[in-house]
């Protein structure tokens, strides 16, 4: 069955992370495109993250549509609800 994707999918990583890895495997198992920016090097990446969802220090940071979900947990965990793909995908 062919999906059309929807929504704008962007996360923040950093390097030998292994929750980002994870994030990024799901993302690819599920077929959803998400565009990966490397906030490694970034020079204040807590701040950073924290300044998109407060309170989220840690990597990955995932965004759907403009709107922050969290990290791998939060996109496992809407994975296994079912609403990942709802936000993600177009419905026929």
């Amino acid at each position: 069955m062919q999906r059309t994707q929807k929504a704008n999918v962007q996360m923040y990583s950093i390097q030998w992370c292994p929750y980002c890895e994870a994030a990024k495997r799901l993302l690819d198992e599920l077929g959803i495109e998400f565009e990966d920016t490397d906030i490694s090097t970034h020079p204040d990446r807590r701040k950073f993250t924290s300044s998109l969802l407060p309170g989220h220090t840690t990597a990955p940071l995932i965004v759907i549509d403009g709107e922050p979900i969290g990290g791998y947990a939060e996109l496992q965990a809407l994975h296994e609800r079912g609403e990942l793909e709802e936000r993600v995908f177009e419905t026929a």
